[in-house]
């Protein structure tokens, strides 16, 4: 029920807690594009709600009888190989063919190390953008035996992986460099 209070809404009193009525992105964003990640992870009876907005365009809030229309384009991702997911029983095959108009298969990080120093410099200004205004900011840069580090390590949580061992290790660095001393905050968790 919370999945699918979060993406189509609920009516006041549709379960406890619910002291409003929401309304859910399928409904907030008319014309606009949705982004719903880890797709694969989505529960079978969210599948079947979310198979029915698309196909028939109008969703229904948890705890309503009455249908909605929506417009929206949407845009999902997922960890998962969803063909193996059919397969098995664990995804719906229609579901899949209604959101697979252009498939992007990205490989993970581990299969792009030539993006990794790209990705190292763009995450970092991310960072540093977003400590700005912090009290004590000092906007880091990272020393090439830093990068070394970065660069020698397979990063299994890909592109987040990443991001968060960057921000501890500008967090915890009393340097504006980040150098390979700094290995411990370095190292992803």
């Amino acid at each position: 029920d919370l999945v699918e209070s979060e993406l189509f809404g609920h009516e006041k009193g549709a379960f406890t807690g619910a002291t409003q009525q929401r309304k859910g992105p399928f409904e907030t964003a008319p014309g606009g594009t949705l982004f719903l990640d880890e797709l694969g992870e989505l529960p079978a009876p969210a599948q079947v709600k979310l198979l029915r907005a698309i196909q028939e365009g109008e969703v229904v809030r948890l705890g309503s009888s009455k249908a909605t229309k929506v417009d929206v384009r949407i845009v999902a991702a997922t960890n998962r190989t969803l063909t193996e997911e059919i397969a098995s029983g664990r995804f719906r095959e229609d579901l899949f063919y209604r959101l697979a108009v252009a498939v992007l298969n990205i490989p993970p990080l581990r299969d792009r190390s030539g993006d990794l120093g790209v990705l190292i410099d763009h995450l970092l200004g991310q960072v540093n953008l977003e400590a700005r205004d912090e009290p004590g900011f000092r906007e880091k840069k990272i020393s090439a035996g830093a990068r070394n580090l970065l660069l020698s390590h397979p990063w299994p949580g890909n592109v987040r992986e990443l991001l968060n061992t960057l921000r501890r290790a500008a967090i915890w660095s009393d340097a504006a460099l980040i150098s390979s001393g700094d290995q411990a905050v370095l190292k992803p968790q």
